[in-house]
């Protein structure tokens, strides 16, 4: 090889990390002022917060549309990926709840525990129909239950994938794939179907997810790891520190930091 074709093969190369090694930095250019545990983004644009029992509903221009008390409820989860509902789940309680556009309960409160479900504590929706996924600790079981709240899918003994001393803490299902964080140990990822595919070893404190990729979040730090392999990180963006809530839309980006939610986009 001549040292003409070295010198550009190295450029290349170097190029080439230059671009993959790029980091995308969060812009804001709006906020929430407020101290909230929890927040979540509809199809619409509405953003609903949450702190203790109160959640608040507001439109695309920040203006009030429903406020509503959850009285005897404290959500630890709270997702709303169908228009027509809003998820709440708590876990200290075992209980469900879905609430409408209007943050009016749906169909009141569901005792998961009297569906012997013995320690849920965690809760997601499913893209399949008005089904949703609840996590048994106690019996380390998946379960999907339909809007009727028969068990459609229950995947057992998932001993392989967490014990008692390292819980999951999040669950989320996209693009025909569920995923579960593991504390210190990884992502445990499986279908629609509750089939176990594989854990992705990662020391993320959150997920989300966008498009075809998986969003890792520890510290500063979100990488984009594509679902096609799930193999290795595509994309890093870089985040404010504190940020203990974060949400992907096409146009925006949610961060929910202490004292308030920040709304930006990320450099090119």
């Amino acid at each position: 090889m001549s040292v003409k074709r070295i010198f550009l093969f190295l450029f290349c190369l170097s190029i080439f990390q230059l671009a993959f090694g790029q980091s995308h930095q969060f812009i804001a250019k709006d906020s929430i002022i407020g101290k909230y545990d929890l927040f979540s983004v509809d199809n619409l644009g509405r953003t609903n917060l949450c702190r203790n029992d109160i959640i608040i509903q507001l439109d695309k221009t920040k203006d009030t549309l429903y406020a509503a008390s959850l009285k005897t409820m404290r959500p630890s989860q709270m997702e709303s990926v169908k228009t027509f509902r809003t998820l709440v789940f708590d876990k200290d309680r075992g209980v469900i709840s879905f609430l409408d556009n209007t943050l009016t309960d749906i169909n009141g409160e569901i005792d998961l525990m009297q569906l012997d479900i013995l320690q849920p504590i965690l809760a997601c929706e499913s893209y399949l129909g008005n089904s949703f996924w609840v996590l048994d600790a106690a019996q380390r079981n998946l379960l999907k239950l339909n809007s009727k709240l028969v068990i459609q899918t229950r995947t057992e003994n998932l001993y392989q994938v967490f014990d008692y001393e390292n819980p999951p803490t999040q669950m989320l299902e996209y693009n025909d794939f569920l995923y579960i964080l593991i504390p210190d140990e990884g992502v445990a990822i499986f279908d629609v179907f509750g089939t176990f595919i594989k854990l992705y070893k990662t020391k993320a404190t959150s997920i989300g997810v966008y498009d075809r990729y998986l969003l890792l979040q520890t510290g500063n730090k979100i990488e984009a790891i594509a679902n096609k392999t799930f193999k290795s990180t595509d994309l890093i963006y870089t985040i404010p520190k504190g940020v203990k809530q974060f949400y992907f839309t096409h146009d925006k980006i949610y961060l929910l930091k202490q004292k308030s939610l920040l709304i930006g986009q990320f450099n090119q």
